[in-house]
């Protein structure tokens, strides 16, 4: 199957009026989550949730919700040297999820590039020096691709990663090569 480009895909926000019927995903959790709490989430102020199309099917989704990362498991190199502060200010990516049907089209990293063009903006407004996520053992390896490292915490059933947001986008916006790409 053919790459789906970030050009083709258009992002919407989960309403009272979305159908999610069609929504199926190898993980029942996500699938669930978007199925039976998204929403509610969404309405109690604790979680945003952005459904992606493709030709108007829906191919994916993603959640946010808002985060902080203890400094001490930032590794040299990466936060800020001499930070003063016990945490970081982070966005987290709460959920992540791809149609069975267009898994492996590149739909899972341009909702990543769609996650970091939000922070942008986001950031503009709001500190927001880290995105973190807690992946499962089988996403590890997609986030670690992507640019993610591994939190210096202890991991519990998923586990912790993060990307320094604004070294990320510094690095971009100097013209130094990325990881992620269209």
């Amino acid at each position: 199957m053919p790459h789906i480009d970030y050009q083709d895909l258009e992002f919407r926000h989960l309403s009272d009026r979305t159908n999610l019927s069609s929504f199926r995903c190898s993980d029942h959790d996500l699938e669930e989550f978007l199925k039976d709490d998204a929403l509610n989430s969404q309405n109690n102020r604790l979680s945003a949730t952005r459904l992606v199309y493709c030709q108007d099917a829906l191919v994916g989704y993603f959640t946010l919700v808002n985060d902080s990362l203890v400094a001490d498991a930032v590794p040299p190199g990466d936060g800020e040297r001499d930070y003063s502060y016990r945490k970081y200010p982070a966005v987290k990516v709460a959920r992540l999820a791809t149609h069975r049907d267009y898994e492996r089209r590149h739909i899972g990293s341009n909702m990543l590039i769609k996650i970091f063009n939000m922070l942008i903006k986001i950031s503009q407004h709001t500190g927001c020096r880290i995105i973190t996520v807690d992946a499962t053992s089988n996403a590890a390896g997609f986030y670690s691709k992507m640019g993610f490292k591994i939190a210096l915490q202890k991991p519990g059933d998923t586990i912790p990663l993060y990307i320094d947001f604004h070294r990320f986008v510094s690095e971009e916006e100097s013209g130094q090569t990325t990881t992620l790409s269209t």
